[in-house]
């Protein structure tokens, strides 16, 4: 029996719910439903919380944003009462006391949380794999990695289980998962956003908190929501936005990574195909040269993202009173990440934000030229399941990571919005091929106004993997 809810998004859900043709309690009933018929399979999920939804599914009120469509959070947040893991054996037993704001927000909007998601643990890698809870895998090839770090959030997404999934992003960790299922993956600037860190941790510089789902709508009504509106806030309130703009844009074209090299055969092809599809629509195309040398780059971000691994170990050591390494409760490869992240001195990190901020100059004047820049998202598709491993050591595997993350982590640290937008499928594999635009930071109008244009000219939404709800028996 098809499902017929899988033809609507989040807030075609919600518009339902309000003409009183389906109700929340209904709609968490089909989710759960799709949850244990595909997730013994996908492994998407890390922790279901039904009966929770169930309970707050009669008191979500019906003129909320959202009206109580079923949502589910990344592993990496706090949520009131809900246990997170951070995809970590060495967190299983830990049940959050309060939600962040974030999460808040979304809750207020009439979300309606049923689970957890999987991710790398402490979402240290491109791919959704760990000792707690195992790889999960890509509703459009089985064999393949759903991506990382918000892996789960975007195979729950392309399994058809609910159309909204929060994720983070720390260097493409929401767009390179959405590239590899199908969907729409935001990131968006720094500090645009209420905080999605513990209260008194502030808000994190690289990692931003935001929606992977299936409509550009869906995504612009979240971001609505929220958008930081305290008087702390460093942006002006963009609001709701609703549809694209009349306004051609000059859009930067590259194709070759950071490293100088041309991606897969299939994405560049893609690449191009999205470029002309733009043209088509009246945006200017403008190649240009790619303005980061990827080996300075690299080893500025690397230094400052170990920062925040720095010292994650000595809790664990006390705990167990052993050296992390024969605890048993991380993982090698996080073992191995944190010891290179204890190598780094204050001298590499002056030196890494000094890189910073000569980049974000150079990018100032790169953006006097183009309103919006497209680059592949990887430039190659979804590794095999296995392929990379989290007990590998962070040297064996950082090429395979500084490989697959040669086109998104920039955004992160210039802090700029930048989106992954489901245009292409592979000619050769079938697989989903992403599309990524950034603009300058604060800018996150104009991508959410392209998008809504890309989405009406070249539709996605009825687009599902082989392995999905509206494929499977349940």
């Amino acid at each position: 029996m098809t499902d017929e809810l899988l033809n609507y998004d989040a807030l075609g859900l919600a518009e339902l719910v309000r003409k009183g043709e389906v109700t929340p309690r209904e709609l968490v009933e089909v989710t759960a439903r799709r949850i244990e018929a595909l997730d013994g399979t996908i492994n998407a999920m890390t922790t279901l919380t039904i009966e929770r939804a169930l309970d707050k599914a009669d008191q979500i009120p019906a003129d909320s944003v959202f009206a109580g469509v079923p949502t589910m959070l990344k592993d990496f947040i706090d949520c009131a009462g809900v246990r997170r893991t951070d995809g970590s054996v060495a967190n299983l037993t830990n049940v959050c006391q309060s939600s962040v704001a974030y999460v808040q927000a979304m809750e207020d909007a009439g979300l309606n949380l049923v689970g957890m998601t999987n991710l790398p643990e402490f979402a240290s890698m491109v791919v959704t794999d760990n000792k707690a809870f195992g790889p999960t895998r890509n509703p459009w090839d089985l064999t393949r990695t759903s991506g990382g770090s918000s892996g789960g959030s975007a195979a729950a997404i392309a399994a058809g289980y609910t159309p909204l999934v929060h994720g983070t992003d720390g260097g493409g960790s929401n767009r390179m998962p959405s590239s590899w299922c199908g969907i729409l993956g935001m990131k968006p600037s720094r500090y645009r956003m209420v905080c999605g860190e513990p209260e008194g941790v502030g808000h994190h510089f690289f990692r931003t908190h935001q929606t992977i789902g299936r409509s550009v709508r869906d995504s612009a009504a979240l971001f609505a929501v929220t958008e930081d509106r305290s008087h702390k806030a460093i942006y002006p309130v963009v609001g709701q936005i609703k549809g694209p703009s009349s306004r051609r844009l000059r859009i930067g074209l590259t194709t070759k990574n950071i490293f100088g090299n041309e991606p897969a055969e299939d994405i560049k092809a893609a690449t191009e195909n999205v470029a002309a599809l733009c043209e088509d629509l009246g945006h200017t195309i403008i190649p240009v040269e790619n303005p980061v040398h990827g080996e300075a780059y690299f080893r500025a971000y690397a230094t400052l993202f170990s920062i925040k691994f720095k010292g994650i170990l000595k809790p664990f050591e006390t705990l167990t009173g052993k050296p992390a390494e024969n605890s048993g409760l991380l993982t090698n490869g996080t073992i191995s990440l944190v010891r290179e992240a204890e190598n780094y001195t204050d001298e590499d990190r002056q030196k890494a934000k000094a890189y910073v901020e000569e980049l974000s100059a150079k990018m100032v004047e790169f953006h006097t030229q183009v309103d919006v820049w497209l680059t592949p998202v990887t430039p190659e598709g979804p590794s095999k399941v296995g392929a990379i491993s989290p007990e590998g050591s962070y040297r064996d595997n950082r090429k395979a990571m500084e490989t697959v993350m040669s086109y998104t982590p920039m955004a992160n640290m210039l802090g700029a919005p930048a989106m992954s937008v489901p245009l292409s499928w592979s000619k050769t594999t079938g697989l989903p091929i992403g599309s990524h635009f950034s603009a300058k930071p604060g800018d996150d109008k104009t991508l959410y106004e392209l998008a809504y244009e890309l989405e009406e000219a070249r539709p996605w939404f009825d687009r599902w993997a082989p392995f999905s709800a509206r494929y499977v028996t349940y």
